[in-house]
């Protein structure tokens, strides 16, 4: 497999991680126990109350063996992960050459993978209602990896005089909501955080599928 042919399979790749990860999450909420942490009894999942991670929990907040939810809930995570490094990584092929520009992205890609390996060991290790505070210091330092990701890959971005702006926007509009995520801690927000990044991720990964196909020409 030639590279070029690589990168445009890894910009297809995010998009495809990012999609399935909002039709799985989706489908899990149906099939979540109920119960969140204001009312344990409350039927079904609330976006406003109930966190992702309620999805990945073996007991659900009412009680209810939660399954069905926490298996959807792991392969979206597990594809979204599987899916968002190498499309880190074969993002800079499309930034001029500039030293600063190289430092950035390398401590961006290498963020990217420790924000997924933080995912995949809660994931699998930590479920919430099991290991409640690893399970949250993991989340804060994944969304922090996560940060750091977005912020250096936008700032390169509009470094890049030959790079579009508006894709440079779209990473640092997901910076600026997982910001106030972190702040706030809103359940709300974690959503808006994941709509956020899908639509960044189609937005940039597909001009970026479109612009290595035109320099093949």
């Amino acid at each position: 497999m030639s590279l070029q042919v690589w990168r445009k399979s890894a910009f297809i790749l995010a998009i495809i991680g990012a999609i399935q990860f909002i039709i799985l999450l989706g489908i899990a909420m149906v099939f979540y126990a109920g119960g969140n942490i204001v009312n344990p009894s409350a039927p079904g999942y609330s976006i406003w109350l109930n966190s992702w991670s309620d999805l990945g929990r073996t007991v659900a907040w009412s009680g209810k063996n939660n399954l069905t939810s926490q298996v959807l809930f792991s392969i979206a995570m597990v594809v979204w992960g599987i899916s968002f490094v190498p499309s880190i990584q074969a993002l800079p092929s499309l930034f001029s050459e500039s030293k600063r520009g190289k430092l950035f992205t390398k401590i961006g890609s290498i963020s990217a993978v420790i924000c997924v390996v933080f995912l995949l060991i809660n994931v699998f290790l930590f479920p919430v209602d099991l290991h409640p505070y690893l399970h949250g210091i993991l989340a804060i330092l994944g969304y922090l990896a996560f940060l750091i990701v977005e912020i250096l890959f936008a700032i390169v971005m509009f470094w890049d005089d030959n790079y579009p702006n508006t894709r440079a926007t779209c990473f640092l509009a997901v910076a600026i909501v997982i910001i106030i995520f972190l702040i706030t801690n809103a359940a709300i927000l974690q959503k808006t955080v994941s709509i956020t990044f899908i639509i960044a991720t189609v937005i940039v990964f597909s001009s970026a599928w479109k612009t290595t196909t035109q320099k093949e020409s």
